[in-house]
């Protein structure tokens, strides 16, 4: 099932904005025009995941060489700090861990989630 979650134009790029479906809270993030939908909920402890920052992930060839990959956001939680792909819903850092991920579809500028259980993540 689809759930209509308003305009593509209520969505900031590089914000998180919560909607709820159902039950559920979902994290809505637009990152440089792309739509992602995210669980609410971080898997580590139950923290409020979209409450966190949003942020390219950073990466290091070398010590000392930072560098932000624009291509692969995450999210960190409020709580612990731990660090999810807003993508794939991978934690960063454990491989056991991830988050629930919804497919998106953009129709007539609306952003709709699929929230069945087939959704993946």
């Amino acid at each position: 099932m689809s759930i209509d979650v308003g305009s593509i134009r209520d969505f900031p790029d590089g914000k998180v904005s919560v909607v709820t479906a159902g039950r559920a809270e979902i994290g809505i993030i637009n990152w440089h025009g792309r739509i992602h939908a995210i669980s609410g909920v971080c898997t580590h402890q139950g923290g409020p995941l979209c409450r966190g920052v949003l942020t390219a992930r950073l990466s290091a060839a070398k010590p000392g060489a930072m560098e932000a990959q624009e291509e692969s956001p995450v999210i960190a939680c409020p709580w612990h700090g731990w660090e999810f792909d807003i993508t794939t819903g991978q934690a960063i850092w454990d491989a056991n861990m991830r988050i629930r991920v919804f497919p998106v579809e953009i129709v007539a500028g609306r952003v709709l989630v699929k929230t069945t259980a087939s959704a993946g993540g």
